[in-house]
């Protein structure tokens, strides 16, 4: 009968010193770059103003080619939407979302977009393309007669009243300056050895 051999069971070697025994047992929080910036980029209100000046077009973003194509006729006429674009430019910001505004502040931005809006529209109606061009247009001579083409005026209206409404009230008791903040959850390096430590830097820097 063949017994298996006896083999000494070697001796355990000791070990050198780990080199991860001098990590910190708690490691902060950290929001990568990457991440900040992709919340960012949704919520800028230049994206939003992007795609208003392409809807005006009659155009919509196709997925598959990667480009803006026509579907439709245009809503206003490029001066029109020139003038459109121009005005919307310094409202549709950071600025305007990152304010802290309360609820009569928000009505009085609503109801002064309403007023310069109408106002524009009513002595520009030529201009704009919502009543037929005049004898004297060529020389900017606009008489604004005819019957304005009100349906299409109410659709852009609508939509600008919408979109100045929703960048307006991000800004409602400063809802997306907490959201903004809230995402960047970087602590400090002194605080490092401490669980305790609940605020880093940038959350003393804002007060938060």
């Amino acid at each position: 009968m063949n017994y298996p051999q006896y083999q000494p069971q070697r001796q355990r070697q000791p070990q050198p010193q780990q080199e991860y025994d001098s990590v910190p047992q708690y490691i902060p929080n950290y929001t990568s770059e990457e991440e900040i910036k992709n919340i960012v980029g949704q919520i800028d209100p230049q994206r939003i103003l992007d795609n208003l000046n392409h809807s005006l077009k009659g155009e919509m973003f196709d997925k598959e080619s990667g480009t803006w194509i026509k579907i439709g006729e245009p809503l206003i006429n490029d001066i029109g939407r020139g003038w459109l674009i121009s005005w919307l430019t310094p409202l549709f910001s950071n600025a305007s979302t990152m304010g802290i505004i309360q609820e009569k502040i928000l009505d009085a931005l609503m109801e002064g977009t309403i007023m310069k809006l109408t106002k524009n529209f009513r002595c520009n109606l030529e201009k704009f393309g919502f009543v037929p061009e005049g004898s004297g247009f060529a020389k900017g001579i606009y008489e604004n007669k005819g019957t304005p083409d009100t349906s299409r005026m109410d659709a852009i209206t609508e939509m600008i009243y919408a979109k100045t409404y929703l960048i307006y009230s991000r800004s409602l008791k400063g809802s997306e300056n907490k959201r903004i903040f809230k995402s960047l959850t970087m602590n400090d390096n002194l605080g490092f050895n401490n669980p305790e430590e609940k605020k880093g830097w940038m959350s003393r820097l804002v007060g938060r």
